[in-house]
């Protein structure tokens, strides 16, 4: 498999309106043309960098978490992986949302990886989708229905739920939405991101000083060829969106659209994470491909 190859892509709407005026906030990070690091996957999602200097990342399709660094190009991690999904690493460890398992999970560097929460409230769940994980140690994670028969669904609802640092048991958050997928937290920690695919919303929960979400509401509404999938908060606050078909789309933290990355016509961005030693590298899965995004001010 060839490590990268760099094609041509477009950047458009870099500036924060047709006015062309700045964005309020910090300076909006220039994307440079993406590169293309490895291909021919079945399903990719869920990217997750380590500081070890590599990438892992799912093939839901393929059942595989494969790693990436820059030497090796693309090795097989851990086979099979339980369809996962997303993968998020919190400096110690990397916590994995498992389709086929129907639970979270926690992978150490050496491969080995055990489940920690498969139901709630004594009912199975559906399919963990994506995960993002505190300082605090608290996982926020989303439960949609689309790795999960109907025939086997246990929950009549998909839900955004946490798991706190101090035991093992799933947490209900909100049970309102369809289809929810992404989840990120701001640069701060003081509020939790969440993208729902079946709506393309984006929505923003605030989060207590014990780590609770609350006081949901809308951030922003996505319109055009695309379905919101996944997301990824950059250190200066900025959100990067995996659109589908529409690219990645980047959002300001107070829900103003400023930019968007495009890819080539065939493209299905899924998934993304930021990541390399300065965490200006936009790490980014595309059903069949995988990205790198480098962003320079």
């Amino acid at each position: 498999m060839r490590k990268y190859l760099v094609f041509a892509a477009v950047i458009i709407c870099l500036s924060c309106e047709s006015e062309g005026r700045e964005p309020a906030g910090p300076p909006l990070p220039e994307p440079q043309t993406p590169e293309l690091l490895a291909s021919g996957f079945r399903f990719t999602e869920g990217p997750a960098w380590c500081e070890d200097g590599y990438l892992l990342f799912s093939d839901i399709y393929g059942n595989k978490i494969y790693k990436w660094n820059e030497n090796d190009g693309v090795t097989t991690f851990v086979s099979p992986s339980e369809n996962s999904n997303g993968i998020f690493y919190d400096g110690e460890k990397f916590w994995v949302c498992r389709h086929a398992a129907r639970d979270i999970a926690i992978l150490d560097k050496d491969g080995k990886i055990t489940s920690l929460v498969n139901s709630y409230n004594g009912y199975k769940l559906n399919s963990p989708n994506d995960i993002a994980v505190s300082r605090q140690g608290t996982a926020y994670f989303t439960d949609s229905d689309y790795g999960v028969k109907p025939e086997d669904r246990e929950l009549d609802f998909e839900g955004l739920f946490y798991v706190s640092d101090a035991g093992s048991s799933a947490i209900l958050v909100d049970d309102s939405m369809l289809k929810p997928n992404g989840v990120a937290l701001s640069p701060d920690q003081t509020k939790l991101y969440v993208c729902e695919s079946s709506s393309n919303n984006i929505y923003v929960f605030d989060l207590s000083s014990d780590g609770i979400p609350e006081n949901k509401r809308i951030l922003y509404h996505l319109s055009g060829d695309g379905e919101v999938d996944g997301i990824a908060c950059h250190q200066s606050g900025y959100l990067y969106i995996a659109f589908s078909a529409g690219g990645v789309v980047i959002l300001s933290s107070e829900g103003e659209q400023v930019g968007q990355i495009a890819f080539q016509e065939n493209d299905r961005i899924r998934n993304l994470c930021f990541g390399e030693n300065d965490g200006n590298t936009l790490f980014v899965a595309a059903s069949q491909s995988l990205y790198r995004v480098r962003l320079a001010y």
